[in-house]
């Protein structure tokens, strides 16, 4: 087997660099096609270690993709432990400047979606909206509902899906239908519409402005 010049990596580096390595090669490949061989070589460590940290292909995709949306799942409960409305704007900023620079997670999910139900793709991506996605974006929008912060006229369930639109769609918009509206998705573009959407949100749905707290 082929490896890149240098040392082996080990330990917490070898780990590192395998689920970095994972991030590219599962976003520009369908899962079955992609090769955990592969990735060991442009991580320049012995596949086996694959099978020591992850166990196998599924486990590897799902330590990436867990690991891939930690950032926002960290700021997602931020706001829902700290209580504060304006920290939701922050979630906004941060997810799309994250996401523009880094693996389109979004993207990734989406594809993942559209695959059959029995899918170790699918399972995977679904599991991780069982067990964290899910919860934490319904105990945000209870929160909010309990502390008077959602305007009355407003559906909390409905809240939730316009939330999530406006995360997502940016990232999964296709890229012919961005162009024939005259969009270039750079990361300039990405900061204006993070900090629109914040404010749709901010003035949109809460009735809770400004410095206060729930």
């Amino acid at each position: 087997m082929t490896k890149k010049p240098g040392r082996p990596l080990g330990g917490s580096d070898a780990r590192a660099a395998l689920i970095s390595e994972a991030q590219r090669f599962f976003h520009k490949q369908p899962y079955h096609k992609v090769s955990t061989r592969r990735i060991a070589e442009n991580a320049g460590v012995d596949v086996a270690m694959i099978r020591y940290y992850f166990g196998n292909k599924a486990g590897l995709f799902e330590a990436m993709v867990r690991e891939t949306a930690a950032p926002m799942i960290i700021r997602m409960r931020q706001a829902v432990e700290e209580g504060k409305i304006e920290s939701l704007n922050d979630v906004v900023t941060t997810f799309y400047r994250e996401m523009s620079t880094g693996p389109n997670l979004p993207t990734l999910i989406f594809r993942s979606m559209m695959l059959d139900e029995d899918d170790q793709q699918r399972q995977v991506v679904e599991k991780l909206f069982q067990d964290i996605l899910l919860p934490l974006h319904q105990l945000l929008f209870q929160r909010l509902q309990e502390k008077g912060a959602l305007r009355k006229d407003i559906d909390p369930e409905l809240a939730r899906m316009s939330f999530s639109s406006l995360m997502v769609f940016p990232f999964i918009i296709p890229t012919a239908l961005a162009d024939i509206q005259g969009i270039t998705m750079d990361s300039a573009f990405l900061e204006k519409l993070a900090k629109h959407n914040a404010a749709l949100l901010q003035h949109g749905i809460f009735k809770v402005q400004g410095d206060n707290t729930l």
